[in-house]
């Protein structure tokens, strides 16, 4: 029978050394890119201007991935330890499906050309550069220079993002291939068209002036609400009431090291 022994806590994570590394390799890299540019001519200082937009997209890109790390134990940490192999295989797995929903039909519904703009995208699945061009023409109008796969890549990860909120709130109540098809059409179609509404050229909320800047409905609310749903279907878990249908007064704790490792990869993040 496997135990679990009470571990010591460190104090060292706390430690708020290392997260002055952060904006001092941000200083060297600006002073770097400035003094780059100063080097070059007009005709160059927009191509410059590209690499370096494209490297800072790219970045923020893959810390929100990783973020998917941090949901998965948050989610390992609060159930017992029997099923922490089962749900950070599907915090794995999620984001792989989400890949392919997004790539299939996300981002053509989201970000494509459409007769009717304002509700949805209807060109560009399957990633068809081709179906892009009022996104494409955003990107240069608003001198961002990034070139639209690295503007795919930094939209399928908040994507993947909203289908792992909901992973913690169905979290030992739902079957793994239950769950895959759940965020696969979550990816697919409820998160892209309500993107649409707000991100893209032409969506309706973004012509009456609705701003999301960092994703709060777009990615946060739509993720909370689908947990919503999911966990008002499925009921509470089982072994967390008692027949009487109280709540256990205290719960036995599996994960408490998961939870703090938690803590401190979610803090870099932000």
């Amino acid at each position: 029978m496997l135990t679990i022994k009470k571990l010591k806590i460190s104090k060292k994570w706390r430690l708020p050394s290392w997260k002055f590394c952060l904006p001092l390799i941000a200083t060297i890299l600006l002073l770097c890119a400035e003094a780059a540019l100063g080097q070059t001519t007009s005709s160059d200082s927009g191509e410059q201007l590209k690499n370096i937009n494209t490297i800072w997209v790219l970045l923020a890109a893959f810390l929100v991935f990783f973020m998917n790390a941090g949901f998965g134990m948050l989610e390992a940490g609060f159930c017992r330890y029997k099923n922490a192999a089962n749900i950070l295989t599907k915090n794995l797995l999620v984001f792989s499906i989400a890949t392919l929903a997004f790539w299939i039909f996300g981002f053509a519904l989201m970000m494509g050309d459409s007769p009717i703009a304002p509700i949805v995208g209807l060109k560009g699945f399957f990633f068809h550069e081709g179906g892009f061009s009022n996104y494409n023409d955003e990107l240069i109008n608003l001198e961002k220079h990034i070139p639209l796969k690295a503007a795919f890549l930094f939209q399928l990860v908040f994507a993947g993002t909203a289908a792992t909120i909901v992973s913690g709130a169905v979290a030992e109540r739902i079957k793994l291939k239950a769950f895959l098809w759940f965020s696969f059409f979550l990816v697919a179609l409820y998160y892209p068209i309500t993107g649409h509404w707000v991100w893209a050229p032409n969506g309706w909320l973004k012509h009456l002036g609705f701003v999301d800047f960092a994703g709060s409905t777009v990615v946060h609310a739509v993720g909370g609400m689908a947990a919503l749903v999911g966990a008002w279907l499925l009921g509470p878990r089982k072994y967390r009431r008692k027949e009487d249908g109280k709540m256990v007064s205290r719960y036995k704790d599996d994960g408490i090291a998961l939870r703090i490792k938690l803590r401190t990869f979610l803090n870099s993040e932000t």
